[in-house]
C-alpha cells in the first residue's frame, strides 16, 4: 500500500464509472463536508468505491462553494463480492430505525427490505434518508458494495411473491422455531437435493416482525410456504433492531463472510 493510500482517512461512494485517470465530481454535500467539517484541501488523498469497480486511490483537485473533484490515481482493492442475506423488516422509530439500518450495513447485509405489518407501528417510509443512511454505513464500514434499500411492501404480498429458491428464516417469538445457529448448522451440513438446499439456494432472507410481533394470520401464512423455516432467538422477547443483529451475526458466523480477512491496513 501506498504512502497516499495510507493517509487516505476519507472513503467516498459516487454514482460514476472509475478509471485511472478520469475526473470525478463530487455532489454539493460531499465537497461541502471535505471542506468545511473535514477541513481538507486540494491535493489531499481519498479513496473512492462505486459498488462496481473496487476501490481506488484518488486525490481532490478542488473543493470550493459546495463544488469539488478528485482525480482517480490506482486502484486500491478489485471489485469483490459481498454476498449477504436479505433482510425484511418492519419500520420502527426514528432513531432506533436509524441505528438498525446502519449495523445492518456494517453486518454484511445484502439488501433491506422493509414491509408493512398487522401490528407495524407506522407504515411510512423516507428511502432518501435510509438510502443515505446505507451509503453512510457503507463508506464507514469499508464495504465495496452497498445494499439496495426496496420500497415498502405489505408482508403477505411480499411472502406471496417470494421465489421459491429464496430462503426464509422468520424469527418466531412465539417459540415454535429451534434456535437460529442450530438451524443454519444443520442447512449447512445438508447436501443437494435436500428440502432447503443451501447449494442451490440463491438468496435468504432474515425476516424480523414489528415491536408487536407478528400478527396470527401472518405468522399461519408463513408457516405454509415451503421454502420458510420458523427460527427461535433465544427465550428474551428481543427489540426489532436488536433481533436484526442478532440474526444477522449468527447468520454472517454460520453461513456468511466472516471467515474471509479483514482489510488490510498499514
Amino acid at each position: 500500500m501506498t504512502a497516499d493510500a495510507t493517509r487516505a482517512r476519507q472513503r467516498l461512494f459516487v454514482s460514476d464509472p472509475i478509471t485511472p485517470g478520469c475526473e470525478i465530481e463530487l455532489s454539493s454535500e460531499q465537497s461541502h463536508y471535505l471542506e468545511h467539517v473535514m477541513r481538507l484541501k486540494p491535493g489531499t488523498p481519498v479513496k473512492i468505491f462505486n459498488g462496481l469497480d473496487g476501490e481506488w486511490l484518488a486525490t481532490i483537485n478542488e473543493l470550493r462553494k459546495k463544488k469539488g473533484s478528485v482525480a482517480v490515481e490506482s486502484q486500491l482493492r478489485a471489485q469483490g463480492t459481498e454476498v449477504g442475506p436479505t433482510l425484511v423488516f418492519a419500520p420502527i422509530k426514528k432513531q432506533r430505525l436509524d441505528f438498525l439500518i446502519e449495523k445492518a450495513v456494517e453486518m454484511g447485509v445484502g439488501r433491506l427490505q422493509p414491509v408493512i405489518t398487522q401490528h407495524g407501528i407506522t407504515d411510512k417510509v423516507r428511502l432518501d434518508r435510509l438510502q443515505a443512511q446505507v451509503i453512510e454505513a457503507a463508506e464507514q464500514c469499508e464495504r465495496l458494495t452497498v445494499p439496495e434499500i426496496f420500497k415498502p411492501v405489505r408482508l403477505l404480498d411480499w411472502v406471496a411473491n417470494c421465489p421459491e429458491n429464496h430462503h426464509l428464516l422468520f424469527c418466531d417469538e412465539t417459540g415454535s422455531g429451534s434456535p437460529i445457529g442450530e438451524v443454519l448448522s444443520q442447512l449447512l451440513a445438508k447436501g443437494a437435493g435436500s428440502a432447503i438446499d443451501n447449494v442451490n439456494v440463491i438468496n435468504h432472507a432474515l425476516v424480523i416482525g414489528p415491536e408487536g410481533g407478528f400478527s396470527a394470520d401472518e405468522l399461519e401464512r408463513i408457516r405454509k410456504q415451503s421454502f420458510a423455516t420458523p427460527v427461535s432467538l433465544g427465550p428474551r422477547i428481543l427489540r426489532a433492531e436488536t433481533a436484526a443483529i442478532a440474526a444477522l451475526t449468527v447468520f454472517q458466523d454460520r453461513l456468511g463472510d466472516w471467515s474471509n480477512q479483514p482489510v488490510t491496513r498499514d
